[in-house]
């Protein structure tokens, strides 16, 4: 059976490992020209995917490449003294088993894992799907599969190509998450993260051991809907600056390597909510099926799960 995947972030390599282990002939289409190295910022893996990820024998790679977070200092808006807080209390109390890492070193060591099993085609986008399992690409020829997952993301090009433009979406609930990349100049003490936290605004930066980058992460709230497209990044920082402004002049410097080449994500905290995750031929993975929002913290762990889940059922079926 030739199933076709498109993405190549997360749940994309994880599904594409297990189920050429399945025996399944696989192939990945991914719009980057290469394994996106977007500066990313920290992700969660929960006891689920941790299980998952040793059973893919790259549990070490992970482990090696944890952010080391485990301190923050807190200083709210109006207080004169910051809050210590120990960030391993709560991970033990969330999970049993976790892990905190980079989102583009996650990528990179699920890709690792299955790339020579798979095929990956990079540089490339589907642009028609038949009920028949046809496919056309922007530039490879057409072929034909007997299932066509996608693992695209929030902005799913496979999800709006087969269930509508704005299929599953759902109303704004009022809030924004922005991630920059910038020089780790902040002095961070190993393992700790500062966050500014006011009305309806925080505003963070931490980093990783193995980084000589630091990332600062901005989240907001808003009673309606921010006017900008996804992909115009001018508006978007525009958009930041004024949520943010007269914060601190911490914040401010932060705000101030917008300008720099680090690179930089801005989008809604938006929830999924399909009625359904298949529709003939293709199935929905991960965030381009059931996106709980960035802000959960459970996102990544559910993608990796549901890839491993969909792969074996693939199989049972």
């Amino acid at each position: 059976m030739r199933i076709l995947i498109s993405g190549a972030s997360i749940a994309g390599p994880v599904l594409a490992y297990w189920l050429t282990r399945h025996g399944f002939d696989v192939t990945v289409v991914e719009r980057a020209p290469a394994l996106r190295k977007t500066g990313g910022h920290a992700v969660d893996l929960f006891r689920p995917a941790m299980d998952i990820t040793e059973r893919m024998g790259v549990l070490p790679r992970v482990e090696a490449r944890k952010t080391g977070t485990t301190r923050m200092t807190l200083h709210r808006e109006g207080a004169r003294r910051p809050v210590r807080v120990d960030l391993t209390k709560i991970y033990r109390a969330t999970s049993d088993r976790h892990a905190e890492i980079m989102r583009d070193d996650l990528s990179e060591i699920y890709y690792d894992a299955g790339r020579d099993d798979a095929e990956y085609l990079f540089g490339d986008s589907i642009t028609s799907i038949s009920p028949d399992g046809d496919v056309t690409f922007e530039h490879a020829a057409p072929r034909r599969f007997d299932v066509v997952v996608g693992a695209d993301g929030l902005h799913s090009n496979v999800r709006r190509l087969v269930f509508g433009e704005e299929a599953g979406l759902t109303k704004f609930i009022g809030a924004y998450l922005a991630v920059l990349s910038m020089p780790d100049t902040t002095g961070l003490g190993d393992g700790e993260t500062v966050l500014h936290l006011g009305p309806g605004r925080t505003a963070g930066v931490y980093s990783a051991r193995h980084l000589d980058e630091a990332r600062a992460v901005f989240l907001f709230r808003r009673d309606e809907p921010l006017d900008y497209h996804h992909r115009d990044v001018a508006r978007q920082q525009e958009l930041l600056r004024e949520a943010y402004a007269g914060m601190h002049p911490q914040v401010d410097g932060w705000l101030a390597a917008l300008t720099g080449p680090g690179p930089f994500y801005f989008d809604s905290i938006t929830q999924l909510g399909l009625d359904s995750w298949s529709r003939g031929r293709v199935t929905l993975v991960g965030d381009a099926g059931y996106c709980p929002g960035p802000a959960v913290g459970g996102s990544t762990s559910l993608a990796v799960l549901g890839a491993y889940v969909l792969a074996g059922e693939l199989a049972a079926a």
